[in-house]
């Protein structure tokens, strides 16, 4: 993006960006136009949960937006769950992990958690208060 936009320029960009389809967490555009990257980094999130997933029973996606991230982390633990609280993603995620990975998903907006009951959590871009 030219860093010297007059505001008219500006409005019309913003206006562009807003207007685009969005679905579940898919932000290949963005890296497409060079305004972000994962790579390279010194460490893989997807390297990092998939060692931590070692021999858990258990599994927690938090946010899984449309469920693009956690359906590459098969195969997963026999007791696995995600949440999803946008509603447009819910029906994203609904179609790529019901059936497939999941019995039913179901919109919730917070979990109560059993100490010991979910082995592993992750959760890649929601924000979580601690001491939630």
């Amino acid at each position: 993006m030219n860093k010297n936009l007059t505001d008219n320029e500006l409005l019309e960009y913003l206006e562009n960006e807003e207007s685009r389809e969005f679905e579940g967490w898919d932000f290949s555009y963005l890296e497409s136009t060079g305004r972000t990257r994962e790579f390279p980094l010194r460490w893989n999130y997807w390297n990092v949960v998939k060692e931590k997933m070692d021999g858990v029973t258990s599994l927690l996606d938090m946010g899984t937006g449309g469920g693009e991230f956690f359906s590459s982390l098969v195969p997963l633990p026999a007791y696995t769950c995600a949440t999803e609280g946008y509603k447009p993603n819910l029906t994203v995620a609904k179609k790529r992990l019901v059936k497939k990975y999941f019995e039913k998903l179901k919109e919730i907006n917070y979990l109560i958690q059993r100490e010991g009951y979910i082995d592993f959590t992750c959760h890649r871009f929601l924000i979580v208060a601690a001491k939630e």
